[in-house]
């Protein structure tokens, strides 16, 4: 019998929202305020700093409120809602660090501007004990998995999972992502 325990899930919704509404919260990212970002190495900015929610009581906030309730469930985590939100734009030759988001228990990424020649998100493997091992796996690296990006792609993860471009440099012109924290909201 081979069980698995203490399973991390992901979940990835794939073309989550559609251009026109991809194009207007592109809009309302490039009019907020960015700056440079400890996590974000080369030519890039964040609205992080900002420890706002600009989504507060948008569509959109409802729409990602309704997938964290769903993941939420299929985790069998009490419900979780977004807390705060913030933007990332990186150009070309920038890449995101390995990093987490601490106590956050659920964290989100929504791709919204994205091509072949943009960065991956990678997640390192949570077990500290795994890069000790010695696997019988020809050209595959158990300990980091990563997702090639499309635009409307919506991830949902633990916020103490390990995760970034894996020093992976971006390539394309623009790379834009909303990222989230989320809290516990009650019952």
């Amino acid at each position: 019998m081979l069980l698995s325990i203490f399973p991390t899930k992901i979940k990835k919704i794939e073309n989550f929202l559609d251009q026109n509404y991809i194009n207007d919260i592109i809009l309302k990212i490039k009019s907020l305020p960015h700056k440079n970002h400890d996590a974000i190495m080369g030519n890039a900015t964040s609205s992080h700093f900002q420890c706002s929610n600009f989504l507060k009581e948008t569509d959109l906030e409802k729409k990602i409120n309704e997938e964290i309730a769903k993941y939420c469930a299929l985790c069998g985590y009490l419900n979780n809602k977004i807390a705060f939100c913030w933007a990332n734009i990186q150009k070309k030759d920038s890449f995101l660090t390995m990093h987490d988001h601490g106590s956050t228990p659920i964290a989100g990424a929504l791709f919204l501007k994205t091509d072949k020649d943009s960065s991956k998100l990678c997640f390192e493997n949570p077990n500290p004990y795994s890069k000790m091992m010695s696997y019988n796996v020809v050209n595959k690296d158990l300990n980091t998995i990563c997702f090639e990006v499309q635009i409307g792609d919506l991830f949902l993860f633990p916020g103490w999972l390990t995760h970034g471009s894996n020093y992976e440099y971006n390539k394309s012109d623009e790379r834009i992502v909303l990222s989230f924290n989320c809290k516990y909201i009650g019952e």
